[in-house]
């Protein structure tokens, strides 16, 4: 349905919108026609030069040295302008003193005050003090030189205009002019001393064009610069059909100079089975000042349910820019009476970003996007991206670095929000203090040669960590805030790093780490009553603050060459060469057992027969887990990578052979635990990743170094087995024919070349952890067409292959009408289906001017398609 809608000016993005289709009118001046019989004077012409008229006349030339005669004027004769005129003009320039009036033709311009007039041809009456101005025609009956009037922020173009200098009044024939968005079309207009101009016959539109395709046809109009636009007998004229039921008897809007000023905002009426009878998109704005402005908006449905919704934006230049939105609603469901349920659904998105001229030292930044699971399903159905992240994550940040100091420090908050569980976890508040690393033993002016201990370097940080989970319905209760996990940990790392025999990089290092905690626990195995070898272990926490620290010296030994093996081929081969690249790499870590000096774990007996149950006094407590493990520890890492590229011999004999990747890498990696027991090696993780053919294929694998007994238990023996299988590929194909060749007049079908763009992503992951194998298969493909330079289609889909079906699916048609816009969103499949239609004015002045159609999952749900 049409919305005419009444409210004040807002931002630049609101502008004016009306209710009754206000129009925005900025004019000054008057028009008029009319050129007298003019007398040229022989070698008076100026083509270029400037006539000045003074305010004092002196002498006025008549005639020439020849035969002329000098008048000589009164000095005390009144001046026939007050200010000073000045004019020229590209043809001539010429005076006709017996009507006391000059001409001047072509191109012409002319500045009185703060004035300026340019038109075609230009005429002076110096007695009556007005000024005609007028267009012209060329030999083809084409109008030309449209007189175009400036006057301060005031301009406009007419057919023809007059305007008197003393008394300020003017008539215009067929002005146009523009204030903003809005344009506004007059048959006559005149203008008054106070500077209010009255205009019949007008139009008012945002259409660019000379003829628009719509306007709001004014009889009658009166406009009060900066103040008030007053209007009566006004109708709705589109594709010059007049639309008599669109009637006004009359109406008013006000005009103001600033760029932003608070007012009302009108709702959209409209219509859902589901929700009923609907106010949606109506509130106020509030244009506080330069730096920040904001905007409270509500939705009201009949069935009760409800939405209001805070938006605001600031910025302050060089120093920060934002905007906050914020949205808390009740969707009421199901029959009253019945089974009708109330759902609280909230959402909140933040974002700040601070300019990097503010501060080089301090940074404050906030990503923030939180909403309940069940708020996008209700109102983002229309959004795919929104309706099927799983996964939110929102961060606020501050950090400071003092200058000419390795020293940093930052605090941040986190949150992640998994919508299909509705499970949340929040750090809050989290601080780190770090300094970074530095040579403590390194003289500042070095003499002679490096000894070996100035390349020992030091380092520090300190966390303290809070961290809060649970449902998003109750996450902030007695009970999850009663198991809140904190901790405090600083580490102090030496290490010094050196190269043995070319090839070896040794680092020695011992690292120093303390842990506070809030609380710890002590187990005990409680034996059954009645059957003593078995029983149950009983976990008490003891609450208080305690520290735990350790001391672990590490060594480390690695090694990282490359091989190159070149195959290279004869002269009449196509193939010049081909390069591979081998980069083996070979890493040895050790941690000797220090439990004796920093011993935090205890033992306990259980049932008879089983091992003693061992574990730490720190389990489960804080964030940062038990500083020091049992036991020394070592490993051996191995892995390789490596890429195959070749050489291509060009046609053109004085061009360079061309590279080819026919791998851009291979990668396997493994570990080897030293002092396990059995099953010391990792499972072998492989990958590799190319182009061909415009397709990018990754492939991703997990290999099990050991066997499986008939049971599925693994034994430490080996039997390599493949338990994980990852493979991607995609193409995206911005393809265009106009784009790839030049367009051939002769071509027959170069009138079907349209710009497209498709992009297909397939996925095949098979996982066999024991014996039952899997496969799962995702495919999606997107794109947009542009069968015109008016009509586009985007589209986004997915397949199923479990359930043998097309999965979410959403498309888009839109088509540019010039001045009007029309889209049709829809999503034709699955529990999510909707469609949403919808043809508006593009501009912002009149967005309210619009028709819309929609129906939202659940009224599919009750009526179908």
């Amino acid at each position: 349905m049409f919305n005419f809608a009444l409210y004040f000016l807002n931002h630049k993005t609101l502008l004016l919108r009306s209710y009754l289709f206000v129009i925005v009118l900025f004019a000054v001046l008057g028009t008029g026609t009319g050129l007298a019989q003019d007398v040229a004077m022989p070698d008076m012409t100026f083509p270029v030069d400037t006539i000045v008229f003074a305010p004092v006349d002196t002498v006025v030339v008549v005639g020439d040295s020849i035969g002329m005669e000098l008048i000589e004027v009164d000095p005390n004769r009144e001046p026939p302008f007050k200010t000073r005129i000045e004019y020229k003009a590209t043809d001539s320039v010429t005076f006709n003193m017996q009507i006391n009036r000059a001409f001047l033709y072509s191109e012409t311009q002319v500045n009185y005050d703060d004035i300026e007039l340019k038109a075609h041809n230009t005429e002076f009456d110096m007695t009556t003090r007005i000024v005609y101005a007028s267009g012209g025609r060329d030999s083809l009956d084409v109008y030309f030189g449209a007189p175009e009037f400036k006057q301060g922020r005031n301009e406009f173009t007419s057919d023809s205009m007059s305007y008197n200098f003393d008394t300020g009044r003017g008539i215009i024939h067929r002005i146009r002019t523009q204030q903003g968005e809005g344009i506004l079309h007059a048959t006559k207009a005149k203008r008054y001393p106070e500077g209010h101009l009255h205009i019949g016959g007008g139009k008012y539109t945002t259409c660019p064009a000379d003829h628009p395709h719509f306007y709001l046809a004014l009889k009658e109009a009166k406009v009060i610069p900066s103040d008030l636009v007053v209007f009566r007998h006004a109708h709705m004229v589109l594709l010059d059909i007049p639309l008599f039921l669109l009637y006004l008897p009359f109406g008013f809007f006000p005009q103001t100079d600033k760029e932003a000023v608070s007012g009302l905002i009108p709702p959209t009426v409209g219509m859902e089975i589901s929700r009923g009878l609907s106010l949606t998109g109506g509130g106020y704005y509030f244009a506080f000042n330069d730096h920040i402005d904001a905007q409270i908006m509500a939705d009201i449905y009949s069935t009760g349910t409800w939405r209001s919704t805070l938006t605001t934006r600031y910025m302050k230049r060089y120093k920060f820019s934002g905007n906050l939105n914020m949205s808390y609603g009740v969707t009421v469901s199901g029959e009253k009476g019945l089974d009708q349920m109330r759902t609280m659904q909230y959402s909140a998105q933040w974002s700040h970003r601070q300019d990097a001229k503010a501060n080089p030292y301090n940074s404050f930044q906030a990503s923030v996007n939180y909403s309940t699971s069940s708020y996008d399903r209700e109102f983002n159905y229309t959004n795919s991206t929104l309706l099927y992240n799983n996964s939110k994550n929102s961060s606020i940040s501050f950090s400071r670095r003092w200058p000419n100091t390795p020293f940093h420090f930052s605090t941040n908050a986190r949150a992640n929000q998994v919508s299909t569980t509705g499970n949340t976890v929040i750090d809050f508040p989290n601080f780190t203090f770090r300094m970074d690393r530095i040579f403590p033993f390194r003289r500042k002016e070095a003499v002679g040669k490096a000894r070996w201990y100035e390349d020992i370097a030091l380092q520090y940080d300190a966390n303290l960590q809070n961290t809060i989970s649970g449902q998003e319905d109750d996450l902030f209760s007695d009970y999850n805030i009663r198991n809140m996990k904190n901790g405090f940990q600083h580490r102090i790392p030496f290490s010094i790093n050196f190269k043995a025999l070319r090839f070896f990089n040794i680092t020695p290092s011992v690292n120093y780490t303390g842990v506070l905690y809030g609380s710890q626990i002590r187990k005990e195995f409680i034996p059954d009553s009645i059957d003593h070898r078995t029983g149950v272990i009983a976990v008490d926490t003891i609450r208080g603050l305690s520290y735990a620290h350790a001391l672990s010296p590490s060594l480390s030994v690695s090694m990282t060459p490359k091989f190159f093996l070149m195959n290279q081929y004869g002269p009449n081969s196509k193939v010049e060469a081909i390069r591979t690249v081998i980069s083996p790499n070979i890493g040895v870590s050790y941690i000797p057992d220090l439990s004796r000096f920093f011993d935090y774990y205890r033992t306990i007996d259980v049932q008879e027969g089983r091992q003693p149950h061992r574990y730490s006094i720190f389990e489960g407590q804080g964030t940062f887990g038990t500083p020091a493990a049992p036991g020394q520890s070592g490993s051996v890492n191995l892995g390789i990578n490596g890429n195959i590229e070749m050489k291509v011999r060009s046609t053109d004999s004085l061009a360079q052979s061309r590279k080819i990747k026919l791998l851009n890498n291979i990668s396997a990696s493994t570990r080897y635990n030293i002092f396990a027991d059995s099953m010391n090696l990792s499972n072998i993780s492989l990958s590799a990743n190319t182009t061909l053919f415009g397709l990018n294929l990754t492939a991703s694998g997990a290999v099990d170094p050991y066997r499986l007994t008939p049971e599925g238990t693994r034994i430490n023996q080996y039997g390599p087995r493949l338990t994980n299988v990852n493979f991607n590929t995609g193409i995206s194909l911005p393809l265009n024919r106009n784009e790839t060749r030049d367009r051939d007049p002769n071509d027959e079908y170069a009138y079907f070349d349209v710009p497209w763009n498709l992009n297909f992503s397939y996925g095949l992951n098979y996982s066999k952890p024991r014996f039952d194998g899997q496969f799962t298969q995702t495919l999606s493909f997107s794109g947009n067409i542009s069968f015109t330079k008016n009509w586009s289609l985007n589209f986004s889909s997915s397949y199923d292959f479990e359930a043998r079906k097309i999965a979410y699916t959403s498309a888009s048609i839109t088509r540019d009408l010039c001045c009007w816009e029309m889209s049709l969103s829809f999503s034709p499949f699955g529990v999510h289906k909707f469609y949403f239609f919808k043809i508006n004015v593009k501009s912002n002045t009149l967005r309210d001017l619009k028709y819309e159609r929609r129906k939202s999952a659940r009224d599919f749900s009750r009526e179908g398609w």
